[in-house]
């Protein structure tokens, strides 16, 4: 078990790291004070590590079951790993629904509220949904 433990306690720090590191080469865009104020005020305390796992519904319809209901990130960023090839992530765009492909060797980074209203609409909190099927 202590093993595991700090395996994700590594990951949630690299990812603490990862965020203040994206927060830096966005803010460029809005300000140095923005970045300052950002390295200031995120803590590793103020972060959070969630982790979340979507299996397959068996169902008739599986476009209509979700992981997540449609919604946009309250935070400051996220960033997602994605796992597998299920395109379970959709983002809307013009009004339709578009899947999210998976690579294996990126990570996908969402712009939260928070960001958005912090860079008075520079960057744009995104409406996304998770579909298990």
């Amino acid at each position: 078990m202590n093993a595991c433990r700090y395996r994700i306690e590594q990951f949630a720090w690299d990812a603490y790291n990862l965020a203040q590191t994206l927060a830096d080469i966005l803010a460029e865009k809005i300000g140095e004070e923005k970045s300052k104020f950002f390295r200031e005020n995120c803590l590793p305390t103020t972060c959070y590590l969630r982790m979340n796992r979507y299996p397959p519904f068996p169902m008739a319809s599986p476009s209509q079951v979700h992981g997540l209901i449609p919604h946009t990130d309250s935070s400051f960023l996220t960033i997602l790993l994605l796992q597998d090839q299920v395109r379970g992530l959709q983002l809307i765009k013009d009004g339709k629904w578009i899947a999210v492909k998976p690579n294996p060797h990126a990570l996908t980074i969402n712009i939260g509220d928070l960001f958005q209203a912090w860079s008075n609409g520079v960057y744009k909190s995104v409406e996304h949904r998770v579909v298990t099927n």
